[in-house]
C-alpha cells in the first residue's frame, strides 16, 4: 500500500531565485540564476561561463571563466573572479602529430597587488633541446612579469582573454625557436590584496 504524502509547506515555495552577475570588469552582466532559501547560502557558490557568453564572440567559446559569489543584495548575487582556463578540447586541437610543447607555471603579481598563478604552453612543430626550452620559459616568465606589473588586475585579464598577451609572448619567444603558437592556458587567483584601511 502506497504511503500518503505528508502534508505541509512546500519547501520550494519558500525559496527565491537570485540573478547572478559577472564581476565589474565584465560590466556585471547577468550570467545565470541560482535558488536558495537564504542569501547566506548563495555566498560562495561557483558558476562557470565562457567569454562567448559574456561578449557574444563565437571565437572565444573555448575560454572558460569561473566566478564565485561574494555579495548578495536583494535578489542579485555578485561574483568575483577565481579562474580562467582554456577548454581541453581546444588545447587538444592545437597539438598535431610530431608537435611538442613547453609547459610552464609562474606566480605573478599585478600592479594593484593581485597574486596570480599563470600556466602557459608554447607549441612547437619539432622537438627541441633542454637549453632551448629553458630559454623559452625565461622569455615567457619575463614577459608575464612585465605585463602584470604594468597592469592592474582587470587590465591583465583583458590582455589574457583578448589574446594580446599570447601574441606578445609569441613574438619574443619565437626569436629563440620558430614556434607554432603560445597559449596562456590558465590564470588562477591565489590571493587578493588586503583591503585598504579607512583614513
Amino acid at each position: 500500500m502506497a504511503r500518503k504524502r505528508a502534508t505541509g509547506k512546500d519547501p520550494w515555495k519558500a525559496k527565491l531565485w537570485y540573478t547572478i552577475h559577472a564581476p565589474s570588469m565584465f560590466e556585471k552582466k547577468e550570467i545565470g540564476e541560482t535558488i536558495s532559501d537564504t542569501p547566506e547560502k548563495v555566498l560562495g557558490r561557483k558558476i562557470e561561463t565562457s567569454m562567448k557568453e559574456l561578449t557574444g564572440d563565437l571565437k572565444k567559446s573555448h575560454i572558460k571563466l569561473i566566478f564565485r559569489v561574494n555579495e548578495v543584495t536583494g535578489e542579485n548575487a555578485y561574483t568575483e573572479f577565481i579562474k580562467q582556463e582554456l577548454s581541453r578540447s581546444y588545447l587538444r586541437s592545437q597539438i598535431r602529430r610530431r608537435n611538442s610543447k613547453v609547459d610552464s607555471i609562474f606566480n605573478i603579481t599585478t600592479k594593484d597587488g593581485y597574486n596570480l598563478r599563470a600556466s602557459t604552453s608554447a607549441i612547437l612543430t619539432t622537438r627541441i633541446q633542454t637549453s632551448q626550452k629553458k630559454a623559452i620559459r625565461e622569455i615567457i616568465n619575463q614577459e608575464l612579469k612585465s605585463i602584470s606589473t604594468n597592469n592592474d588586475f582587470a587590465q591583465f585579464l583583458e590582455e589574457v582573454t583578448s589574446g594580446k598577451m599570447s601574441n606578445e609572448i609569441y613574438k619574443k619567444a619565437r626569436k629563440i625557436y620558430p614556434l607554432k603558437r603560445v597559449e596562456v592556458t590558465k590564470i588562477k587567483l591565489i590571493q587578493k590584496p588586503a583591503p585598504k584601511e579607512a583614513a
